[in-house]
């Protein structure tokens, strides 16, 4: 399969050959949903906490004698039912961490892309050619090519953070090295922009 290169002026410059493999996937709901819940997950850090009878700060004495009160009998002030009391079955530290192997991660990622291109909204751009930090000229370059809230992506040059620090300003706009995007990026932006280099990195990582 093939898809159009364009300049970050929207001009068509050529077409490109990109594997179906990895582009042209069937959309696959159960996929998306087990990377992205798994995503998710392992950004918890399940440290919430609840003063439980263990925890809570009190005595253990009988409050008041067993008979005679004319009310109901207690046995500790520190009971989930008596106020100031300890919270019955609250949340307590715990690993949230869910584990996806890297097949169904990789898998993930083609599914997204696949989708993002079936609707039109995956777009190669032949290079970001960006020589300072210039929001605008980003701007300018969302609205050649008919974007809105994009994700950006291009292989990482050392000291070259110019794309990085142009888009960051942009509401719903993100940019990321091609070695760190994942399913859920793709899938929390409307459009996606690539560089032609980053097709070739994708394609190289995702075994295309």
């Amino acid at each position: 399969m093939q898809i159009q290169v364009k300049n970050i002026q929207g001009k068509e410059l050529k077409n490109i050959e990109i594997p179906e493999e990895v582009f042209g996937l069937e959309l696959n709901d159960h996929i998306l949903y087990s990377a992205v819940k798994a995503y998710r997950a392992n950004r918890r850090q399940g440290t919430h906490a609840t003063l439980n009878f263990r925890r809570v700060s009190g005595t253990g004495k009988k409050p008041f004698k067993q008979k005679g009160s004319g009310t109901a009998r207690q046995g500790s002030t520190i009971a989930p039912h008596m106020r100031g009391g300890a919270v019955a079955h609250g949340p307590m530290p715990r690993s949230y961490r869910e584990h996806i192997n890297k097949k169904v991660k990789n898998l993930a990622l083609c599914v997204a892309l696949s989708d993002k291109l079936r609707a039109g909204k995956l777009t190669v751009v032949d290079k970001f050619s960006m020589t300072n930090y210039k929001t605008k000229n980003v701007l300018a370059a969302l609205k050649a090519l008919n974007a809105n809230k994009a994700l950006f992506s291009d292989v990482a040059k050392a000291g070259d953070d110019f794309l990085y620090r142009s888009v960051r300003n942009i509401y719903g706009s993100n940019c990321l090295d091609v070695t760190s995007i994942n399913a859920e990026n793709i899938l929390a932006h409307e459009d996606v922009i690539l560089s032609e280099s980053a097709v070739e990195a994708l394609v190289k990582r995702l075994g295309g």
